[in-house]
């Protein structure tokens, strides 16, 4: 027969043991304050976006990692049917599923900036360009976004010279001047849609005068000019996806101009296919 003592202390476990809790909506912990406007470099490959993040990582008050890739996974989940459905199984209708996976898609963004003491994240992704709409929803139209422009031939060769295959395409050349064409109609369709959002930087005007041409975009912006820009190449960065050879640039160098190496026959292409004067960076 159990003592009285073992009898009471069993009766104090019973009375004071864990209850289930059955919840009917899932619990988010580790919340902190978020980056209300968080700021997106649109812009295609070879256009001087891996510039324009450097520099960005460079400002006091913006955080830029390197180039994330699966901000669009989310996105893309915030649109499908199932994804919403298994939300639903746990008791998340639609916006909150949605806040749910913007919060998820922008918490290392978020860790990242903490960590460097900033009050902004930024991501440097070009291939959100051509799906900035679905990003855009997904964080509730609350992000800016930086567009960069280079004359589309200067990219297009650029891409073609390191013999980048796009869209399986075995034209190299044709094939970088279509996804310039696709990247610039992007942007510009969501520039109209978004204009109070959006500002634009031009590569040859930022590399030949970076203030003059950074200084008014960031203005647009919300952000201010600050000359630790300037000094990327002293500034540490961390390393991932992006153009190795930009890691060795201490210092702004304008590339323009390698297009002029063409055969007639490739200018007049490229002419049907995007022709410069109809876009913002024509030097």
């Amino acid at each position: 027969m159990p003592s009285l003592r073992r009898t009471w202390n069993r009766f104090k476990s019973y009375v004071g043991r864990p209850r289930m809790v059955v919840q009917q909506h899932a619990v988010v912990l580790g919340e902190h304050e978020q980056c209300q406007h968080p700021l997106f470099v649109l812009g295609p490959m070879r256009s001087g976006t891996s510039l324009v993040r450097r520099m960005l990582n460079s400002h006091p008050e913006i955080a830029c990692p390197p180039e994330s890739f699966f901000i669009s996974q989310y996105a893309s989940m915030a649109q499908d049917p199932d994804v919403l459905a298994g939300y639903e199984g746990l008791g998340f209708d639609r916006p909150a599923a949605v806040a749910d996976l913007a919060r998820k898609a922008g918490e290392l963004h978020e860790a990242f900036r903490i960590a460097q003491g900033k009050p902004v994240w930024a991501d440097k992704t070009p291939p959100y360009t051509e799906g900035v709409d679905a990003i855009d929803a997904l964080f509730a139209q609350r992000p800016r976004y930086l567009l960069v422009w280079r004359h589309p031939w200067d990219a297009a060769h650029s891409l073609a010279e390191r013999g980048w295959q796009l869209d399986g395409e075995d034209d190299l050349l044709g094939a970088a001047l279509l996804y310039v064409r696709r990247n610039f109609e992007a942007m510009r369709a969501f520039a109209e849609s978004a204009a109070d959002r959006c500002a634009s930087v031009r590569y040859s005007a930022l590399c030949d005068n970076p203030e003059g041409e950074f200084a008014p975009a960031l203005a647009k912006l919300g952000l201010a000019w600050h000359a630790d820009m300037l000094a990327f190449g002293e500034k540490p960065h961390n390393f991932g996806a992006e153009d190795p050879i930009v890691r060795g640039h201490k210092t702004i160098k304008r590339s323009s101009g390698a297009w002029k190496g063409w055969s007639e026959a490739d200018k007049a292409r490229a002419q049907q296919i995007i022709d410069p004067a109809d876009w913002p960076d024509t030097d």
